[in-house]
Parts: structure tokens; sequence; C-alpha cells
């Protein structure tokens, strides 16, 4: 069963998804949020993973970020972590209401960026009993400092800053180009069957990207169980950061490591990270788990 799904953030934005249940429960059910990474939509692949874990007897309820996809929030386009982090506490607030729902059992998935909102989510809010990143982003500046070269680091500040000076002058949200990494665009040509990704963000999305440091968390989320999918070959999120955070997470915490790169998860690989994630929450969120 796959339902739309409205609810309210605390500051009233209107957030918008799908909310994934087995088709004859007999009783409240464990819950899994799950959320999008940078500019994706959660028709980029998410039902996949929610159809999964459905089988293996849990609900997921999945929507797009503020600003993105069919949800409300102004500016469109853009990606502020403090803020995505918020609504994914909201996500689960609404997610306790719902009445087919146990809500000591709420598990909650990301990837890639929103894998990084679930390690800090995961880290303060206590709702949570399991948590999976997939693929997640530990540090926003070391990204962007090993992708953009040191000679063209001067450049990239003042786009910043020049993009700052105009939204208040101007009154307009300043634009670029997300990505030019053919790895991504190839992906986002198998994923977007609708034709809905435009290669678009708010210049000082990338800006907030470094003010993102998800791995400086990891020790807090402990007592939580912590499922970390990575790859091998990550040059997106960066495999040497996903594993050394890996290495500061206290237990509970498993490692699932697979061959390739950024995507594989969610490709070739998906057979492996869904098996893994269901087997997670499984394990730690059934009612007999609940009660060891």
């Amino acid at each position: 069963m796959q339902r739309d799904i409205t609810f309210k953030t605390r500051d009233r934005v209107e957030l918008r998804g799908w909310f994934f249940a087995p088709d004859a429960a007999s009783t409240r059910l464990p819950c899994i949020v799950m959320t999008h990474g940078l500019t994706v939509q959660i028709e980029h692949g998410l039902a996949k993973f929610a159809e999964s874990l459905t089988e293996r007897g849990f609900a997921v309820l999945a929507y797009d970020h503020r600003g993105w996809g069919r949800s409300d929030g102004e500016p469109r386009h853009e990606s502020d972590p403090f803020r995505q982090m918020h609504d994914t506490r909201d996500a689960i607030t609404f997610a306790t209401m719902l009445p087919e729902i146990d809500p000591e059992r709420i598990g909650l998935w990301g990837t890639s960026y929103s894998g990084g909102t679930a390690l800090m989510v995961a880290a303060v809010d206590r709702r949570i009993r399991c948590v999976v990143a997939v693929a997640p982003l530990i540090s926003g500046s070391a990204m962007v400092n090993c992708h953009i070269a040191s000679t063209d680091w001067a450049l990239y500040r003042t786009q910043f800053e020049d993009a700052r000076r105009r939204e208040l002058e101007e009154g307009t949200i300043q634009y670029r180009v997300h990505t030019t990494v053919q790895e991504t665009i190839n992906w986002y040509k198998d994923v977007d069957l609708e034709g809905t990704w435009n290669n678009e963000i708010s210049v000082i999305s990338h800006d907030m990207m470094m003010e993102f440091e998800p791995g400086d968390y990891v020790s807090r989320i402990s007592p939580t169980p912590l499922l970390m999918v990575l790859a091998d070959n990550d040059t997106r999120c960066l495999t040497d950061l996903q594993l050394d955070a890996y290495n500061r997470a206290r237990e509970p915490k498993q490692l699932v490591l697979i061959h390739g790169g950024h995507y594989e998860a969610y490709v070739r690989q998906f057979a492996t990270a869904s098996k893994a994630t269901c087997d997670w929450f499984t394990k730690h969120l059934t009612t007999s788990a609940m009660h060891l």
C-alpha cells in the first residue's frame, strides 16, 4: 500500500511525500523515516528501498525536503543542512502520530547528503531506535576542499560573497549549476524517469555545505544501533572520511562495504544494500528485539 502524505513543520512549511505500509497489518507497525540526498527527489530511487522494507513488515515515510520536489518552502532548490535536520525531526513527530505506527519503533534511513543528516538526528533525537546511513556525507568542508583545486579556492569563496551581497541588494536568490561530474549526471539519467531533476541549486547551498559536519556527531549516536553502507571507491562523499567516522562511532554498529562508487548502492549493489538495511532494522525494531 502506498499513499500520498502531507505534514507541516514547526514553522508551518508543508512537506509532502509517500507513506508505504504492508497491505494487511493487524498491529501497529515499526516505521522508517526516509529522505533523499542533495538535489534529489524521492522518486529518484527511494521507492525501491521503501518497497523492500514493506515486504519485511515495516512502514516507510519518505518525503521531499523543503524547497525540493513536491514539498513547499522557499527558496526553491536550496539545501540548508540544519533546517533539513529539524525538518527530519518534525517528520519523526508526524510518523509517531499516525494511527498505524508504533511510536516506540521509529527508524531513520538517509543517503548521501541526508545520510549525514541521519547521523546528526540519530545523535540528538532518542526517539530514533535504529539508523542506517548509506554513502553518507561526513564533512562538507573536507569534501569541498577535496573537490576544489587550491588555485580555484579564492574564486569559489568570492562567488559566495557576491551571492550574499546580491541577494541582500536585489532580493533575488542566486543559482548555479549543481554538478558537472559525469558520474553524477549519468546516475540521474538512469533514475530520473519522469524528467523532474533540474541541475540547479542555490549558490548559498554550496556555502552552507561547508558548515555541515555530521562526522562530529557520530560518537554521540550510541546507544542507538548504527549501520553504515559504504562504497569502497566513493569519490563524492569520500570513503576514507566515512571509514574514519565509522571507527569513531561507538557500539552497537555495523559496516557493510560494497564495491564501486557513490551510486552503487542504488544500482548494481542495490540487492546487497537493501538486504543489509532490512536485516538491520529487523534486528533492532522487531517487537522481540525491543524487549531485549
